[in-house]
């Protein structure tokens, strides 16, 4: 029983959390990633709703500055190596 009701009151979280999420959309290609809600809290950022693996950028700047810098998301690239056994 408080599992079902865990269960429950997770998937009316992720419900709310999606009716005021906004679009993330990939800073290197454009596509769209999904929707999410960002919370900043101490200094990190909580991508609540989201179900891809995303990792943060900082975007390039046409002007200088430092006390606000402009933030992107991409999705994980594919590992460049090969999977074969050492011999």
């Amino acid at each position: 029983m408080k599992r079902f009701l865990f269960l429950k009151l997770r998937g009316f979280g992720l419900a709310i959390a999606r009716l005021f999420a906004s679009d993330i959309v990939d800073s290197r290609t454009g596509e769209k990633i999904g929707r999410a809600l960002l919370l900043p809290w101490r200094g990190k950022i909580h991508v609540i709703g989201l179900d891809e693996a995303v990792k943060v950028e900082f975007l390039p700047q046409t002007r200088l500055t430092f006390w606000k810098q402009e933030i992107g998301f991409s999705v994980h690239p594919d590992p460049d190596f090969s999977h074969e056994p050492r011999p």
